[in-house]
Formats: structure tokens, C-alpha cells, sequence
């Protein structure tokens, strides 16, 4: 439009796509440089030279074609640059006259609907505009609703939308978006009857009557197979459904699987089904699915759903089986919904039983105890009552009632001598007591069963999940990782999937960050989770704690705010909140968010009852130094790894006492982490403690060694602190060269942290003592002496003293420049 490049440019793309808003924008730009830029929209109808009418002067058509054309072409060339809407549909004449100004070498800009490839603009240069990526769908959305989206809406609003940004915003407009923990969320279909877009309800209201009710049969099962549509679908609607080219075929190795060509098609059909029809529809497939067999594993599930929401009688033991599945799925309103059903045919004891454990994930854990009590009552013999209070258990456990969990569970144990189910009572009080965070307790339990079954593949498979994190919390990561893969060599399905989540975890705490990230984002990343966002949610957490070990605070709050709003946790006492808020409050530490630092912390003080011990502590450390009270966080770290101590999470407990340690306590924690570390196998574990003993003793040389420990172990926050110190001490010993080396070190390692703020990023911690840079760090926050001195709890004059040194260490003559060097 400027004039500076080539006279003749085509911008080409599907309807919708931006053409005119890309155009629009650039003659924006165009003109406040000082250049005009006229406008031509081209329309159907053919009325010569209509587009370019308000650019031609009245008496510019005198009869003749060619000397209408030239004078024409006179007038818009000196008028400035053209752009030419729908070039596309230009009559001939005013076709003619574009051809002419681009030989003309006047800037001239087409938007043309498709390729751009047909028409007399094909030789010019072209600029193809093509659909939002996945990665641009999600910043588009995370800028429209003005915050964090949940990970699996970009693609699935990118799936409907086809990238186009027209539609997309068609659907955004739809859609009824909820915000949870600071994540939007889209929590029910997208259309209703009332909200259709126009091109979509136009295209589907003109359909027939049989043909529309055959696309609504085939909304409701896609993917679905031919056989079953041959069945249900007479021959020649089936032919009209292709002649409407609303069918397509997908790949399959053993049948031929059709669904609707576009997924917005499905999405309309189902939101404009009426319920009667709706009804019919789900009892005629299942009909029809069940008449061919149900050879596929899904099959006979979505039989079972199939009837329920037909109002159809379904045997008992198939809705069971569906519930299983969906239970296993973590889809526990659905497998609610079904188990309900089942009880209200049969009311068995096998329904019941099943019933009461989905019951505390829909809110109604006060139903599912009252439901035990009448199935201990109920129980036909002595390993069915075990079974109940078991389950009895369990609910005790969710509801945070950890006394009454263990009597329970205690009970049950002496209620039955069948050695199957006391085996599974053994398992579950292994597995209770790593849920109520006694880790040594749960060692103990697995390793005293472990030996007495040997090589038993499903009761590895029973406890991995439980005992993989819990080895890994004591710091045996070496056995814990052994554990998982012995686990996993034969079983696959939920308890697979539970055992690799905890497989991450013993990963990064053995020092194998990478290959915990690794396993993490490819789980994310497959399209067997695409579709499960609690399967997604509980990935998301174990890797969000991940990425914060390794220093990427940013991405790990990314993650960890999405788990903590998608997972079935909400009125669950304990549970993953334990790990996942914790976590949480460190990552918004770590960004300076001490706000939302402070609001994880009360959510974890509220989700936690008594006899629960939480086996991560960092974040409320963290949170204390967020605030500005270091001697605080401190003294905390030192109790918490008591207390962790005590419970037998040795590595955890080293974990905070490191902490203790980066915030300039070294000195009091070395020998603790060294003694820990002497009974670790975890390699991260011994990271600790030489990074404890080096700081300690001020030895920058031991500090760079730690620094690259560190990096390749891949916690990258800790190296990056360690080479700030190196730094720092060199420079202070006459040792330049080694200073700049370990800067070097720091500048490369601190792109990755992701703007985290702690004492060790900042050189101030190397010089002055821990409490001068407590009181450095309120002051530069704007706080006046007397609030640090009660802050404190120290006197006005000792705040005035502790300045004074402050300022000659750091070379500065006002706290106004406080900020600036605390900066990390």
C-alpha cells in the first residue's frame, strides 16, 4: 500500500479467515505514515464498474469501453493505493480496470475467496492466509477471556473451528466459559437450540425429515460402524446423507467407521435433538450395537449408557461392567449415573458395593457410609462384611476422618480369614497409609508383603501405585523406579496409567528430570488422553511438581493451576491437594505473587485434617519468604523436617531442609542433609547436601561443581543460584577470571528459571547475613521502619542499625535503590 514493493499483491484465504481485518489494519498503518489508500468492495450482480463508482468522476462514461476504462484508470491512479475486497467477484469491466492499474504500477491489494490460483491475479505475488494454529487458538482465547485457558480447549475449539477465526469466535460467543482456580473452563456443549450459528441451523433445517433424523442417529454414536448404520438407516437415505456430503469415513484396521464431516454438525444435531426422539434413537442403537455382537472393548459400555438414557431396563452385571470402565476412566458422574441404575434394578450387594465408591466423588459421602452400614448388615458371609468396611474405609479416608479409617480398616482385618481378602485389606492399609502421609509406615506394610509374595505380578501391580511414590518420598528412588517397571511389564488400562504418573514422580526425585518431563509431556501429549481431561488433570499435576524442581516456576503454576481445577478433589479432604497446592504456593512464591502464594497456603490449611501429614512442605516455606519473613521460613523448614523425619519421608525432609539452606541457613541444616543423604539412593538427595556444605563453608570452587551438578541433574533454579554465588564469592577473593566464568554460567542458566525470584539469584544474600537481608527485603517493598520493626519484632533502632550496614555493604545511600539490586 505504500508503494515501495511490488505495484501488485493477493492476499487469499477461506471465508472468514481475516482477509479484510489483515487489509484493514494495514491500510491503518498505511495511512497515519501519510499515505492514502482508497477502498473497493466487489459484489455479485455484474454492474460494470459498481465497485470503483465513489472513486470516478460523474461524467467518466461516455459509451466507449476502452476510453471509459483509460480515463477511469487516470482517475484512481492519482489518487492514491487500491485495495479491492472480493476480488473475486469483480464484473469484467471493473476486472479490467485492476489489470490495468497493476500494469500501471499503482499499489494495488486483492482479498480473493480460495487459492487465489484461477484467476487473472495468478501471476502476482500472493500471500496465503491460513487457519489459527493450536498454540494461536490458545493465546487467542487466553487474551479474549483475560486468563488462563484449560490445556485441551485450544485444540478442541481449533477441531470445531477449523483455525478459522470467524467461526472460532462464533463459538467463543456460543459458549457458556467458567473460571475455576483461575482457569477457564467449558464445562457444557457448546450449542444449544437457540444459539446455532446461522450457516450451520440453515444447512440443517433444509435437510429432510428422514435425512436429518439418520444425521442425528449418527451425532449420537460417531464414530459408528457401516454395519450398524446399514442396519438402522434404509439404503437410499443413506445415499442422500452422502449426497449431502454430511458423512465421512475414518480409518480402521477392522471395520468401516463412519462419522459426520465436520465435528460442528454433531455438536448442532445433539443440542437440537428433541428428548423423545433422542430416546429412540439411543434404544435403536443399542439394539443394533448388541444384534452385531459388541465385539469391541467400548461396545457394551456404550450399550449400557445407550439404555439408561433410554429409559430401557439393562441387565444389572453390564451396567456394572460399563461403570467399571468408567470409573477406571476417572468419569464418575457417569459411573454414578449407571451404578445408580444398577441398584435400582437389582439393589445386590455387589451394586451397592460398587456404588459407594463413586458416591464421595459426586458429594454424597454421608449417603455412601450410611450404604456401608447396610451392607455390613447385608453381607452373605465373612469376606463380603470385610469387603463393606473396607469400603467403609475408604470413605472414612476421602472425608478426612483418619482415626476412624484405621479402626475401620483394622476391624475388617480380623473379620475374615480368606487370605485373598485379607491380602487386599493388607494392601489397602499400605496404600491408606501413604494417603495420610506416613510414609515409612506404608514402606513397611508393602516390603513385609512384598516378601511374602514374591514375584506375584498382581500384587506388584496392586501396590506400585501406592508404594512406587512412597519409596520414592523415603528416598529408596533407586527401588521405587525398579518397582514401577516390574509393575508395569504385563498390565496396561487405569492401573498402568496410575503407576507411570507415579513412575514420573520417582524419576525426579532420583535426579531424572528429564526423563520425568519426558514422560510426563508425552502422556499429555497422546491422543489416548485427549479425550479424559481428569486423566489429563492428574498428569498435569505430577508434572506441573516436576517443573518446578527444575525451575520453571511459570510453566509449573500453568500446569498445577489446571490440575487443581479440573481433578474430581473439590469437598475431598486431603487427597492431591496435599502435593498440588503446596507446589502451587512455591510457584507463586517464586514469581513474587504472594497473594495467590497466600491463598494456595489457606486452601491447604483448610483441605488438610487432623492426622493427615502432608509429605510436601516446600511451598509454605516459600510463601513465609514470598511475605518477606525470612527467620520465619527458616525456623518453619527446620520444624517441617522434623516432623517429615518422623513420618519416614527422609528425602522430603531433605528437601525442605534444603530449602532452609538456599535461604541462608547452611550452616544449620549441613550435617542433618549429609546424614540423610549417607541412607539415600537418590542421586537429587546428594545434590543437597554438597550444595548445603559448599554454602556452608563459602567455597566457590565446591559451588561450581554443584552448579553443574545441578544442571544436569536438570534443576536448573539450583544451579543457577549456585553459580550466583560462585560469582560472587570469587569476585570477593581476587579471583576475577572464575568470577566471570561463573556469571557466564548464571547468565546461561537463568534464561530457563522464568523470572523466579530467590535469595541465591541475587548477590545481596552472599554479603549480608540472613537477617540484614530479611530486613533489606521490606524495606524494599515500601515498608516504613516501625512496621519492619514490629514485623520483626525488633526495635526501631536495631531496624535503623541493620540499614546502616546495609547500605555500606551494598554501596548505596538510599533505600530507593533497594529494589533494584534485590532484584533477582
Amino acid at each position: 500500500m505504500s508503494g515501495r514493493a511490488v505495484s501488485g499483491l493477493v492476499v487469499t484465504g477461506p471465508a472468514g479467515i481475516g482477509k479484510s481485518r489483515l487489509l484493514f489494519e494495514a491500510r491503518s498503518r498505511a495511512e497515519a505514515g501519510g499515505v492514502r489508500v482508497n477502498w473497493a468492495f466487489a459484489t455479485p450482480g455484474g454492474i460494470p464498474l459498481l465497485p470503483f463508482a465513489h472513486l470516478l468522476p460523474p461524467r467518466v462514461v461516455d459509451g466507449e469501453l476502452t476510453r471509459t476504462l483509460t480515463a477511469a484508470a487516470a482517475h484512481v491512479a492519482g489518487s492514491g493505493a487500491l485495495v479491492i475486497d472480493d476480488a473475486h467477484l469483480l464484473d469484467p469491466a471493473s476486472a479490467a480496470l485492476a489489470r490495468h492499474l497493476v500494469g500501471a504500477s499503482i499499489p494495488v491489494v486483492l482479498a480473493v475467496r480460495g487459492e487465489g490460483t484461477a484467476g487473472w491475479w495468478r501471476d502476482l505475488e500472493r500471500i496465503a492466509l491460513e487457519g489459527l494454529t493450536e498454540s494461536e487458538t490458545a493465546e487467542v482465547l487466553s487474551t479474549a477471556l483475560g486468563g488462563q485457558v484449560e490445556s485441551t480447549l485450544p485444540a478442541h475449539l481449533r477441531r470445531l473451528s477449523g483455525g478459522n477465526p470467524l467461526l472460532l469466535r462464533e463459538l467463543v460467543e456460543a459458549a457458556t466459559f467458567t473460571e475455576m482456580d483461575g482457569v477457564w473452563r467449558l464445562l457444557q456443549p457448546i450449542f444449544e437450540d437457540t444459539n446455532l450459528p446461522a450457516t450451520i441451523a440453515a444447512r440443517l433445517d433444509r435437510l429432510a425429515p428422514a435425512v436429518r433424523a439418520a444425521a442425528e442417529l449418527v451425532a449420537l454414536a460417531e464414530p459408528v460402524g457401516a454395519e450398524i448404520l446399514e442396519r438402522l438407516i434404509a439404503s437410499e437415505v443413506i445415499a442422500e446423507l452422502e449426497c449431502e456430503r454430511l458423512l465421512t469415513a475414518l480409518p480402521d484396521r477392522r471395520r468401516h467407521l463412519v462419522t459426520l464431516v465436520h465435528p460442528l454438525y454433531g455438536e448442532a444435531l445433539r443440542a437440537t435433538l428433541p428428548p423423545l426422539r433422542a430416546r429412540d434413537h439411543r434404544r435403536r442403537l443399542a439394539d443394533a450395537v448388541e444384534a452385531t455382537g459388541a465385539r469391541r472393548r467400548r461396545d457394551r459400555v456404550r450399550i449400557a449408557v445407550w439404555r439408561v438414557e433410554a429409559g430401557v431396563a439393562t441387565d444389572p452385571a453390564l451396567l456394572r461392567e460399563a461403570a467399571g470402565e468408567a470409573s477406571e476412566a476417572l468419569d464418575h458422574q457417569l459411573a454414578g449415573r449407571l451404578l445408580q441404575a444398577a441398584v435400582d434394578a437389582d439393589a445386590s450387594f455387589e451394586s451397592r458395593l460398587a456404588l459407594v465408591a463413586e458416591l464421595p466423588y459426586l458429594g454424597e459421602a454421608t449417603r455412601a457410609l450410611e450404604l456401608t452400614r447396610e451392607l455390613e448388615v447385608d453381607a452373605p458371609d465373612d469376606a463380603s462384611r470385610a469387603r463393606a468396611l473396607l469400603a467403609r474405609a475408604r470413605v472414612h479416608l476421602i472425608r478426612g476422618q483418619v482415626g476412624e479409617a484405621r479402626n475401620t480398616l483394622a476391624s475388617a482385618v480380623l473379620t475374615t480369614a480368606d487370605p485373598r481378602v485379607r491380602l487386599r485389606l493388607e494392601i489397602g492399609r499400605a496404600t491408606q497409609a501413604l494417603a495420610v502421609g506416613h510414609i515409612g509406615e506404608s514402606v513397611e506394610l508393602a516390603d513385609r508383603i512384598l516378601r511374602r509374595h514374591p514375584g506375584d505380578r498382581e500384587v506388584l501391580a496392586a501396590l506400585a501405585v501406592s508404594q512406587v511414590r512412597a519409596l520414592a518420598c523415603a528416598g529408596r528412588t533407586r527401588d521405587a523406579v525398579e518397582l514401577a517397571h516390574l509393575a508395569l511389564d504385563g498390565i496396561d488400562g487405569p492401573r498402568a496409567e496410575l503407576t507411570r504418573m507415579a513412575l514420573l514422580q520417582a524419576l525426579a526425585l532420583d535426579g531424572q528430570i528429564a526423563n520425568a518431563i519426558e514422560l510426563g509431556q508425552s502422556a499429555l501429549a497422546a491422543d489416548a488422553m485427549g479425550s479424559a481431561a481428569t486423566w489429563r488433570a492428574y498428569w498435569a499435576h505430577d508434572l506441573g511438581q516436576v517443573l518446578l524442581l527444575s525451575g520453571r516456576p511459570a510453566t509449573a503454576r500453568r500446569w498445577l493451576r489446571e490440575a487443581l481445577a479440573v481433578m474430581p478433589i473439590q469437598g475431598i479432604a486431603a487427597s492431591a491437594q496435599m502435593w498440588g497446592l503446596d507446589a502451587l504456593s512455591e510457584a507463586e512464591s517464586l514469581l513474587g505473587d504472594t497473594h495467590q502464594a497466600g491463598k494456595a497456603m489457606e486452601r491447604l490449611r483448610a483441605a488438610i485434617p487432623g492426622g493427615f501429614a502432608a509429605p510436601r512442605r516446600s511451598g509454605s516455606v516459600w510463601t513465609r519468604y514470598a511475605e518477606g519473613d525470612l527467620t520465619a521460613a527458616v525456623n518453619l523448614a527446620l520444624r517441617q523436617a522434623g516432623e517429615l523425619e518422623q513420618v519416614g519421608a527422609l528425602l522430603m525432609a531433605s528437601w525442605v531442609l534444603h530449602d532452609a539452606a538456599r535461604l541462608g541457613a547452611a550452616a544449620a541444616v549441613v550435617d542433618d542433609l549429609q546424614r540423610l543423604a549417607s541412607s539415600s539412593q537418590s542421586a537429587l538427595q546428594a545434590v543437597m547436601a554438597r550444595n548445603a556444605a559448599a554454602l556452608s563453608r563459602r567455597d566457590a570452587v565446591a559451588l561450581d561443581d554443584v552448579s553443574r551438578e545441578a544442571a544436569a541433574t536438570g534443576c536448573v533454579l539450583w544451579a543457577a543460584e549456585a553459580a550466583a554465588t560462585a560469582s560472587l564469592i570469587h569476585r570477593a577473593e581476587g579471583r576475577l577470571g572464575s568470577a566471570m566464568a561463573s556469571s557466564a554460567r548464571l547468565k546461561d542458566l537463568s534464561k530457563a528459571c522464568e523470572g523466579a525470584r530467590t535469595p541465591g539469584l541475587s548477590s545481596p544474600p552472599a554479603i549480608l547475613t540472613r537477617r540484614e537481608y530479611e530486613v533489606a527485603g521490606l524495606a524494599s517493598r515500601g515498608l516504613s521502619d516501625r512496621e519492619i520493626a514490629e514485623r520483626l519484632h525488633l526495635s526501631v533502632r536495631t531496624v535503623h542499625s541493620h540499614l546502616y550496614r546495609i547500605y555500606r555493604k551494598l554501596n548505596i545511600e538510599h533505600r530507593s535503590r533497594l529494589p533494584d539490586i534485590l532484584a533477582p
